[in-house]
């Protein structure tokens, strides 16, 4: 993609590596749901707030952090699921999650201006 940018396939390669980070971030929360239901709640935190620190722009990060407010309920950690609570309403109010990523080989118009923008780096 970045040898070249111009290419036919770099449209697709995009899309597709959008595809494979979003599913490495299911995957995550999928880790995380499973410590939530075997009651290991700092796991599931932390497996929580590595997709938010690292997939920050996927569609994992909506149902990471309400594991994180039921994870910091059980443990009675009321201020930090107050905190959580606010991020999550915040984020839901202002429209910022993500909620679709392009299917490998479909056409997304609007990535150019994430690529102009650079709003997908890490």
């Amino acid at each position: 993609m970045s040898r070249f940018p111009n290419s036919r396939y770099a449209e697709d390669a995009r899309n597709r590596m959008l595809y494979l980070r979003d599913n490495l971030a299911k995957s995550e929360v999928h880790a995380a749901r499973y410590y939530l239901h075997r009651k290991a709640y700092i796991a599931a935190i932390n497996r929580a707030k590595y997709v938010i620190e690292n997939y920050a722009r996927t569609t994992a990060v909506k149902e990471a952090l309400e594991i994180m407010i039921a994870a910091y309920g059980e443990l009675g950690l009321s201020d930090l699921q107050k905190d959580t609570q606010r991020v999550l309403a915040m984020n839901e109010a202002k429209g910022t999650f993500v909620s679709s990523v392009p299917e490998p080989g479909e056409v997304s118009w609007s990535r150019r201006a994430w690529d102009v923008l650079g709003l997908d780096k890490n």
